[in-house]
């Protein structure tokens, strides 16, 4: 009797967390819905361009094609899209992503799930702004915090 306690025990928090197959079905429809491949295939072609400008002239024709077709078997969206649903499943309950799938789904989460790359990156250069107008001073503050 002791020892099905005891297994019971360490098999209840596997149970407790597991996630169910509709769970899983519940955040691949939110993922479908939230403008991830958008946002994801945005990010990817901003990886491409950067790493491609770093390429000279002469090769960079050779080198998008050999990109694309890695980014197309290990890196595109479709090969992802069943671990960003486990992922998502990982954080939300299955009634959270119902509920995001309905904003999402919504005209308002519509425009938000198009509009949040641009904000995304409107934050960033936001940052990057604040940090290049206030350098010298958090240049200072580096310089002397390492003097010890």
């Amino acid at each position: 009797m002791k020892k099905f306690l005891i297994a019971i025990l360490v098999a209840l928090p596997s149970l407790a967390f597991s996630q169910t197959a509709q769970h899983l079905k519940a955040s691949e429809q939110f993922v479908e819905v939230s403008g991830l491949k958008s946002s994801f295939d945005d990010m990817v072609g901003m990886i491409l361009n950067t790493q491609t400008g770093a390429v000279p002239e002469q090769y960079r024709e050779k080198f998008i094609g050999v990109m694309k077709k890695f980014m197309g078997k290990y890196f595109s969206y479709e090969v992802l899209k069943p671990s960003f649903a486990k992922m998502y499943a990982d954080e939300f309950t299955e009634e959270e992503l119902n509920e995001l799938t309905k904003f999402y789904s919504s005209a308002t989460g519509k425009k938000f799930a198009g509009k949040m790359a641009g904000l995304t990156q409107k934050g960033m250069e936001l940052g990057r702004k604040l940090v290049e107008e206030h350098k010298p001073e958090l240049e200072r503050m580096i310089k002397e915090a390492f003097k010890q």
